[in-house]
């Protein structure tokens, strides 16, 4: 009996010690994460505070009884530890979710379970479609140029590729969209063709394939470059390079000077 005892303590306290590695792991992981910079200019976006707060105490409780039922403590069942095991990864990977954007290398990034990181897309330098041969000639193929974003996804608008809709929910762990949104729709946001424009009696923005009307009002909205309530004759052109097209007119009555 007092050799069991022995080795059952032992081992508790060998479960303790592996415990407590483990636990350091994941505070220099997260440590990480949240201060991994690519450059100087990197914006990131993780999961608001309170997810993040569920996914520790899931952790914790997962841990818990992980230990509690290899060591069948209160006669607890082993088999708690598969979903011990499952609640943990689920916590895992919802804290150690994010997104990121760096300047230097224009693009969006995602980040899995703290250290797999993954570009989601490179973005379209604005000056660059100053110039349309650029576009004929594919140079930007699968360059980010326009998004959305709703409560539970992020659409991103290629050019020459269908959108690509990114998770920013995943159960209850989210990124605030209205955060992603005041720092990056200057970036993201589609391209005002001026060059069309001098030669034609109406404007013209520049998106990626299949981006809606309304994704393009949206942007107008946020620029508050024109009203939407005085645009007329609207639509929308799938350009054979792969971008979309919204073009339209200004009421005549509109004291807007910016052409």
């Amino acid at each position: 009996m007092n050799k069991s005892a022995n080795k059952r303590k032992k081992g508790i306290i060998a479960t303790i010690v592996i415990t407590g590695f483990i636990l350091g792991a994941y505070l220099i992981l997260i440590t990480d994460s949240y201060y991994y910079v690519v450059c100087s200019c990197t914006a990131h976006y993780y999961p608001t505070m309170p997810s993040r707060m569920i996914g520790y105490a899931l952790l914790i409780s997962a841990t818990l009884l992980f230990i509690a039922s290899i060591w069948r403590i209160k006669k607890l069942s082993r088999w708690w530890t598969v979903p011990a095991l499952i609640v943990f990864g689920i916590a895992l990977y919802g804290n150690g979710y994010k997104l990121y954007y760096v300047a230097c290398t224009p693009s969006i990034n995602k980040v899995t379970f703290f250290t797999h990181h993954t570009t989601l897309g490179g973005i379209v330098p604005k000056y660059a479609l100053n110039n349309a041969d650029s576009l004929k000639a594919e140079n930007y193929k699968g360059k980010i140029l326009g998004y959305s974003i709703s409560e539970k996804e992020l659409t991103l608008y290629r050019i020459g590729d269908n959108p690509l809709k990114v998770k920013i929910r995943f159960l209850f762990w989210k990124i605030r969209p209205n955060i992603f949104t005041h720092t990056l729709s200057p970036t993201l946001h589609s391209h005002r063709n001026l060059e069309y424009e001098k030669e034609n009696n109406e404007y013209e923005r520049i998106g990626g394939r299949e981006m809606p009307i309304e994704t393009f009002l949206n942007e107008i909205v946020a620029e508050k470059e024109f009203s939407v309530y005085d645009i007329k004759n609207q639509r929308i052109i799938n350009e054979m390079d792969g971008t979309t097209r919204y073009r339209f007119e200004i009421k005549k009555n509109e004291s807007n000077t910016n052409k």
